[in-house]
């Protein structure tokens, strides 16, 4: 499955007014005429004024025709006639990723199964960097030593994937928590785990992290993942 990422910066005050026309008009007509929206954030703590959102793809080539169905539809032409006025977008950036096998999202239209407790949801959204020719080795590592204790330790894994185009060399992914203190909580309880220490000590030696980016997330009223 492919995910295209999109993360678009705006001016400051005037994301909400964006938000508010994609929810309304532009958001409906792209699920219509693309595939359904998989997840929509604010960022929270990173870059501030910035969304962040999350369309898949089974078929890339489906994505083409997709973007041909909704250019052409009257809704998405009235959102953008309604959003140019307000100048609110100051630069757009896009990825596509491929998930990995072991990755919870798979296919398209697959519905997203809440497994927190309580009602809030924070995502801890993460971009690894790595050195080229060494992302593959960490990954193995990962699901093998790493993963096993996330899952037993950690929120909700959402999605993970590599880069296909964008920035190449990088490992994507997001956790979903109940809230900030949640997270706090559970990732020093992970840090003292001795399985924790072993996948350190096993991917330490492959030196092949090259930068950590780490930003935290709310949901948008309208983001299916919430």
């Amino acid at each position: 499955m492919f995910l295209e990422q999109r993360m678009y910066t705006a001016h400051p005050g005037k994301l909400p007014g964006w938000l508010k026309a994609y929810a309304e008009i532009g958001g409906p007509a792209s699920s219509r005429t693309l595939t359904p929206l998989i997840g929509m954030f604010t960022v929270e703590f990173g870059q501030i004024n910035r969304v962040l959102f999350v369309r898949g793809f089974d078929d890339i080539d489906e994505r083409e025709a997709g973007m041909g169905r909704r250019d052409a539809d009257p809704e998405w032409q009235r959102f953008l006639a309604e959003t140019r006025p307000l100048n609110a977008l100051m630069m757009q950036e896009a990825k596509l990723i491929k998930t990995v096998p072991f990755s919870p999202l798979q296919k398209v239209g697959q519905p997203f199964e809440r497994k927190l407790e309580g009602t809030g949801m924070f995502v801890d959204h993460r971009t690894y960097d790595f050195h080229p020719g060494k992302a593959n080795a960490w990954i193995d590592a990962y699901e093998k030593l790493g993963k096993p204790v996330q899952d037993r330790m950690l929120g909700q894994l959402l999605w993970f994937g590599v880069t296909e185009c964008g920035p190449i060399n990088q490992a994507v992914f997001a956790w979903a928590y109940s809230s900030m203190a949640d997270r706090e909580r559970r990732r020093t309880a992970m840090m003292a785990d001795p399985g924790w220490a072993e996948f350190q000590k096993a991917t330490g030696a492959l030196g092949a992290l090259k930068q950590q980016t780490t930003m935290l997330l709310k949901p948008t009223a309208n983001s299916p993942i919430r």
